[in-house]
């Protein structure tokens, strides 16, 4: 796939809640497993500092953001270095719909990676979305 129709991923960077360890699963399930070709991962703690490509992927892919809790930090940081963020994704109403919870942050357990594996299918399917249009 041409490097102009990609899908950046951006994951919550939560390191001490077991969801933000979700969405990172999840993020890397994506970009790894289900869309290599059709998206790259976005880090967050270059995409801070302003640190290449991120910084640079950010302004040149369509957005989506995967948030590990109320407080949106991955969404709120790619509005912030000018990103367009196409689709979002909320961990905690996904863990709700399915009934599934992970262990810890450190350990996701069996339930954290059914999740993540389930998230990152409905993810896989928005990259398909946003390159369609």
């Amino acid at each position: 796939m041409s490097e102009e129709r990609k899908v950046a991923v951006v994951a919550c960077g939560g390191m001490d809640k077991a969801l933000g360890s979700v969405a990172r699963a999840c993020a890397f399930k994506v970009v790894e497993k289900l869309k290599p070709e059709s998206s790259v991962l976005v880090c967050i703690p270059p995409l801070v500092i302003g640190a290449k490509p991120h910084s640079e992927w950010v302004k040149k892919y369509s957005i989506i953001t995967i948030d590990g809790c109320s407080e949106r930090c991955a969404t709120k940081i790619v509005a912030k270095n000018g990103g367009k963020i196409r689709g979002r994704v909320f961990i905690p109403q996904s863990a709700q719909k399915y009934g599934l919870k992970p262990k810890t942050s450190t350990d996701i357990g069996l339930e954290g990676e059914e999740l993540a594996e389930k998230i990152a299918h409905e993810t896989a399917l928005l990259v398909d979305k946003i390159l369609r249009k």
